[in-house]
């Protein structure tokens, strides 16, 4: 949650002209984190729309003050994740903001998009899990040495297209493709270049490839009682430590 609080935040500063988005995005981000559908960039450009619909902004900027007058506390805290966390908890406890928020959630599945775009560039990460994505033409895209992970996800669309490209991938495990055709599964894959799912086909692009293992994958023994862990490398870089899953001890990680 501490991750996708921070890319929406960082997205909706790029991505409005909105004075009183910009004016509070804390916020605002807070109604993104509540939008129901997988990715930041989706949420955030929901979020952005429905601030730019005159009826609903008087919902949304109503829902604000109220939230602000409720629990005056909100405005003096600075952290940007403790003072979501703070407008939850309110939100929770106070049956007419609830209903608020209801309202506008409906409003915000009128604007679900027709398409779902993931882009990942820039040496970035995007992991989307245990997810149902619907739309009518899903695109995944990674480029320059930038991965998405996809795990558990369905996805419904007429067409969806996987692009990865320099030194890029898409690793998708336990991941559907649903259309009125028929339907793909791919578990443990990776892929690169271009490939697009439609129905029961898969086609091949420029450069498109689907490998049959995890080529981020590393491994080496446990030092206590030799039992082979393998891991994610990009996983990996996130934590200083790894936990063996035989003899539950943890160790430093060191790669090479």
């Amino acid at each position: 949650m501490i991750k996708k609080i921070n890319q929406v935040k960082s997205y909706l500063k790029t991505l409005t002209n909105n004075q009183q988005v910009i004016e509070d995005l804390d916020y605002f981000t807070f109604l993104a984190t509540l939008i129901p559908v997988p990715g930041y960039q989706q949420a955030a450009q929901i979020v952005n729309k429905l601030a730019a619909n005159h009826n609903l902004n008087l919902l949304i900027t109503e829902l604000r003050d109220s939230i602000y007058q409720s629990n005056t506390r909100i405005s003096t805290i600075q952290n940007d994740l403790e003072k979501i966390q703070l407008m939850a908890a309110t939100v929770s406890a106070v049956s007419a903001l609830d209903e608020k928020i209801n309202l506008i959630i409906e409003q915000a599945h009128q604007e679900l998009p027709s398409e779902f775009i993931v882009e990942t560039e820039n040496w970035s990460t995007q992991t989307i899990i245990d997810q149902i994505i619907n739309a009518n033409f899903t695109s995944v895209s990674a480029n320059d040495n930038s991965h998405n992970r996809l795990q558990n996800v369905q996805i419904n669309s007429q067409r969806t297209h996987l692009r990865a490209t320099n030194q890029s991938s898409n690793f998708l495990q336990g991941t559907h493709f649903k259309g009125s055709t028929g339907a793909v599964g791919m578990n443990g894959i990776t892929q690169q270049g271009n490939i697009q799912v439609t129905g029961n086909s898969v086609g091949f692009g420029e450069g498109g490839t689907l490998i049959f293992d995890h080529p981020n994958n590393v491994n080496g023994k446990c030092p206590v009682c030799g039992y082979v862990i393998v891991a994610d490398r990009l996983e990996l870089q996130r934590s200083s430590h790894i936990q063996c899953p035989q003899c539950k001890n943890t160790f430093i990680i060191s790669l090479n």
